[in-house]
């Protein structure tokens, strides 16, 4: 790449690049990598099209283009990910947080103004980068909801903790949060039948599924992802064990992968929850379930 290659005409060859890597989004991949590198925001790129690159510039962003084309997410290569208008620190430790995730989050506020208590109890399985606890948390506090809410997020890989707790600090929130390592329920002990929302992203990809996923996908941490030959394994732990840590009138929410709907409910049904709704996403795609505990 020369050392006076402008902008626009430096996010040209390396969409012809990308393109010829098969990436599904090679000029948002191209513009998200160079405004990062720049401290621009991509609409920047487009008012700056004439200007000149220098050296160092185009060095590093080379090294950019490498690794995309290599198949790492661009969320890794620069670090962090958007998610509920928050940036969230990801590392390959971590799940990429998704913004179908967000119809989980949105829910569970809908679901907490709704709840009579005047102090809750919320718990979180899974948090990996603490993309959703923080989120709830960050908006409820800035909502000035009259509630006490206490957070508890878990997650069985101590990495992800960490980053999660980098993510709680970096928005304000790591004092409300208590992030407790183990796998699913084992730390929640002291919670029995005092959790008003549990709330759950787990992972829900199938043998077969795996196997057909995007090479970034696969990047990923397999731990976040994996589950059995069905992609129910964790639905099941999570929702048999759920009715000892859910308080009486209290509620389950769960993100589902697509044609899990049927069968998550059914589960749900079979364990006594009641009320169990199904909430589609954008793109009418059954997303997120909620359910609540039999008195």
């Amino acid at each position: 790449m020369s050392t006076r290659l402008t902008i626009k005409e430096i996010l040209a060859k390396t969409t012809a690049h990308f393109k010829k890597y098969e990436l599904q989004t090679p000029r948002l991949d191209a513009e998200v990598l160079l405004a990062d590198l720049l401290g621009m925001e991509r609409i920047e790129l487009y008012v700056n099209f004439d200007r000149p690159l220098e050296t160092e510039e185009v060095d590093q962003y080379r090294k950019r283009v490498i690794q995309r084309s290599k198949r790492i997410p661009v969320a890794y290569i620069i670090g962090y990910q958007e998610f509920m208008s928050l940036e969230f620190k990801v590392n390959d430790q971590v799940l990429i947080p998704r913004p179908e995730t967000e119809h989980l989050v949105e829910t569970a506020l809908e679901k907490i103004e709704s709840l009579t208590k005047e102090s809750l109890q919320v718990v979180e399985l899974c948090t990996g980068s603490g993309a959703v606890v923080i989120s709830l948390a960050k908006q409820l506090g800035e909502l000035a909801v009259t509630k006490e809410i206490d957070y508890v997020a878990t997650d069985i890989s101590k990495s992800a903790l960490e980053i999660a707790q980098e993510n709680a600090s970096k928005h304000g929130v790591l004092e409300w949060i208590e992030f407790l390592s183990g796998d699913l329920l084992v730390p929640l002990e002291d919670l029995a039948n005092k959790a008003d929302l549990l709330l759950a992203n787990p992972p829900y990809i199938a043998t077969e599924e795996w196997e057909q996923l995007q090479p970034e996908v696969k990047r990923e941490p397999e731990l976040a992802l994996k589950a059995g030959e069905d992609g129910l394994e964790f639905y099941r732990r999570i929702i048999s064990g759920a009715e000892s840590v859910i308080a009486e009138q209290g509620l389950l929410g769960l993100e589902i992968g697509l044609g899990q709907a049927e069968a998550v409910q059914k589960l749900l049904l079979d364990k006594g929850f009641i009320e169990v709704e199904v909430i589609d996403d954008y793109a009418e795609i059954p997303r997120v379930i909620f359910a609540k505990k039999s008195s």
